[in-house]
Protein backbone atom coordinates (compact mmCIF):
# COMPACT_ATOMS: atom_id res chain seq x y z
CA UNK A 1 0.00 0.00 0.00
CA UNK A 2 2.80 2.43 0.86
CA UNK A 3 4.58 1.80 -2.44
CA UNK A 4 1.39 2.51 -4.37
CA UNK A 5 0.88 5.78 -2.50
CA UNK A 6 4.52 6.73 -3.08
CA UNK A 7 4.21 5.97 -6.81
CA UNK A 8 1.05 8.10 -7.01
CA UNK A 9 2.72 11.03 -5.24
CA UNK A 10 5.80 10.70 -7.44
CA UNK A 11 3.66 10.68 -10.58
CA UNK A 12 1.78 13.81 -9.45
CA UNK A 13 5.05 15.61 -8.69
CA UNK A 14 6.48 14.71 -12.09
CA UNK A 15 3.38 16.14 -13.77
CA UNK A 16 3.75 19.45 -11.94
CA UNK A 17 7.40 20.01 -12.75
CA UNK A 18 10.11 21.51 -10.59
CA UNK A 19 9.45 25.22 -10.98
CA UNK A 20 5.69 24.96 -10.64
CA UNK A 21 6.18 23.19 -7.30
CA UNK A 22 8.53 25.95 -6.18
CA UNK A 23 6.06 28.61 -7.30
CA UNK A 24 3.58 27.29 -4.77
CA UNK A 25 6.01 28.18 -1.99
CA UNK A 26 6.54 31.66 -3.33
CA UNK A 27 4.64 34.82 -2.55
CA UNK A 28 3.27 36.21 -5.81
CA UNK A 29 3.33 39.78 -4.47
CA UNK A 30 7.13 39.65 -4.22
CA UNK A 31 7.46 38.52 -7.82
CA UNK A 32 5.02 41.15 -9.09
CA UNK A 33 6.80 43.93 -7.18
CA UNK A 34 10.19 42.76 -8.51
CA UNK A 35 8.85 42.65 -12.09
CA UNK A 36 7.35 46.14 -11.87
CA UNK A 37 10.61 47.49 -10.46
CA UNK A 38 12.49 45.68 -13.25
CA UNK A 39 10.28 47.47 -15.79
CA UNK A 40 11.29 50.84 -14.33
CA UNK A 41 14.94 49.81 -14.23
CA UNK A 42 14.87 48.59 -17.81
CA UNK A 43 12.99 51.63 -19.08
CA UNK A 44 15.38 54.09 -17.47
CA UNK A 45 18.27 53.27 -19.81
CA UNK A 46 16.46 54.02 -23.11
CA UNK A 47 14.92 57.16 -21.63
CA UNK A 48 18.29 58.33 -20.40
CA UNK A 49 20.30 57.47 -23.49
CA UNK A 50 17.73 57.76 -26.23
CA UNK A 51 15.99 60.94 -25.24
CA UNK A 52 18.02 62.96 -22.77
CA UNK A 53 21.60 62.30 -23.83
CA UNK A 54 20.75 62.50 -27.52
CA UNK A 55 19.07 65.88 -27.07
CA UNK A 56 21.88 67.21 -24.85
CA UNK A 57 24.53 66.18 -27.38
CA UNK A 58 22.47 67.69 -30.20
CA UNK A 59 22.22 70.98 -28.35
CA UNK A 60 25.94 70.97 -27.53
CA UNK A 61 26.98 70.49 -31.16
CA UNK A 62 25.15 73.62 -32.33
CA UNK A 63 27.47 76.66 -32.48
CA UNK A 64 26.71 79.12 -29.71
CA UNK A 65 25.99 82.04 -32.03
CA UNK A 66 23.36 79.94 -33.92
CA UNK A 67 21.75 78.41 -30.84
CA UNK A 68 18.97 81.03 -30.55
CA UNK A 69 17.93 80.41 -34.18
CA UNK A 70 17.42 76.67 -33.61
CA UNK A 71 15.86 77.00 -30.14
CA UNK A 72 14.25 80.45 -29.85
CA UNK A 73 13.43 81.73 -26.40
CA UNK A 74 15.99 79.62 -24.50
CA UNK A 75 19.67 79.79 -23.82
CA UNK A 76 22.09 76.88 -23.69
CA UNK A 77 22.91 77.09 -19.99
CA UNK A 78 19.27 76.93 -18.89
CA UNK A 79 18.60 74.01 -21.22
CA UNK A 80 21.60 72.04 -19.97
CA UNK A 81 20.65 72.72 -16.33
CA UNK A 82 17.14 71.45 -17.02
CA UNK A 83 18.50 68.29 -18.63
CA UNK A 84 20.87 67.74 -15.72
CA UNK A 85 17.91 67.85 -13.34
CA UNK A 86 16.05 65.33 -15.50
CA UNK A 87 19.11 63.05 -15.49
CA UNK A 88 19.37 63.28 -11.71
CA UNK A 89 15.65 62.49 -11.41
CA UNK A 90 16.03 59.40 -13.63
CA UNK A 91 19.09 58.32 -11.62
CA UNK A 92 17.12 58.51 -8.35
CA UNK A 93 14.19 56.59 -9.83
CA UNK A 94 16.58 53.95 -11.19
CA UNK A 95 18.30 53.63 -7.81
CA UNK A 96 15.05 53.00 -5.97
CA UNK A 97 13.74 50.66 -8.69
CA UNK A 98 16.94 48.58 -8.58
CA UNK A 99 16.80 48.44 -4.80
CA UNK A 100 13.17 47.29 -4.82
CA UNK A 101 13.87 44.78 -7.58
CA UNK A 102 16.82 43.20 -5.77
CA UNK A 103 15.08 43.24 -2.40
CA UNK A 104 11.92 41.50 -3.53
CA UNK A 105 13.71 39.00 -5.78
CA UNK A 106 16.02 37.97 -2.95
CA UNK A 107 13.15 37.95 -0.48
CA UNK A 108 11.25 35.64 -2.80
CA UNK A 109 14.16 33.21 -3.09
CA UNK A 110 14.61 33.33 0.67
CA UNK A 111 10.98 32.33 1.13
CA UNK A 112 11.39 29.38 -1.26
CA UNK A 113 14.52 28.27 0.61
CA UNK A 114 12.73 28.50 3.96
CA UNK A 115 9.84 26.36 2.76
CA UNK A 116 12.21 23.86 1.20
CA UNK A 117 14.25 23.51 4.39
CA UNK A 118 11.10 23.25 6.48
CA UNK A 119 9.67 20.52 4.25
CA UNK A 120 12.94 18.62 4.18
CA UNK A 121 13.38 18.86 7.94
CA UNK A 122 9.76 17.82 8.53
CA UNK A 123 10.13 14.79 6.26
CA UNK A 124 13.35 13.74 8.01
CA UNK A 125 11.68 13.97 11.42
CA UNK A 126 8.74 11.86 10.29
CA UNK A 127 10.94 8.91 9.27
CA UNK A 128 11.03 5.65 11.18
CA UNK A 129 13.92 5.34 13.65
CA UNK A 130 15.34 2.43 11.68
CA UNK A 131 15.78 4.67 8.65
CA UNK A 132 18.58 6.54 10.44
CA UNK A 133 20.54 3.31 10.95
CA UNK A 134 21.33 3.10 7.24
CA UNK A 135 24.76 4.38 6.27
CA UNK A 136 23.36 6.77 3.63
CA UNK A 137 21.10 8.40 6.22
CA UNK A 138 23.69 9.43 8.77
CA UNK A 139 23.36 12.68 10.65
CA UNK A 140 26.31 14.32 8.90
CA UNK A 141 25.09 13.34 5.46
CA UNK A 142 21.56 14.58 6.14
CA UNK A 143 22.63 17.93 7.56
CA UNK A 144 25.09 18.59 4.74
CA UNK A 145 22.40 17.63 2.26
CA UNK A 146 19.98 20.06 3.89
CA UNK A 147 22.54 22.84 3.74
CA UNK A 148 23.88 22.21 0.22
CA UNK A 149 20.71 21.32 -1.65
CA UNK A 150 18.70 24.22 -0.33
CA UNK A 151 21.53 26.69 -0.94
CA UNK A 152 21.74 25.49 -4.54
CA UNK A 153 18.02 26.10 -4.99
CA UNK A 154 18.40 29.48 -3.30
CA UNK A 155 21.21 30.41 -5.69
CA UNK A 156 19.26 29.27 -8.73
CA UNK A 157 16.08 31.02 -7.73
CA UNK A 158 17.72 34.28 -6.70
CA UNK A 159 20.01 34.44 -9.72
CA UNK A 160 17.29 33.55 -12.21
CA UNK A 161 14.63 35.82 -10.71
CA UNK A 162 16.82 38.75 -9.80
CA UNK A 163 19.14 40.51 -12.24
Amino acid sequence: MKEAEFALIKEQMEKLGFFSRLAGWNDQRFIIAACIAALFTGASQPVFGGFLMADVLTRLTIPLNLYSTFYPGSNLEDSINEYCLWMAFIAVITFFAMFIEKYYALRSSELVTYHMRYTLYDSILSKNIGWFDLRDNGVGILTSSMAQDTSIVNGVSSESIGP
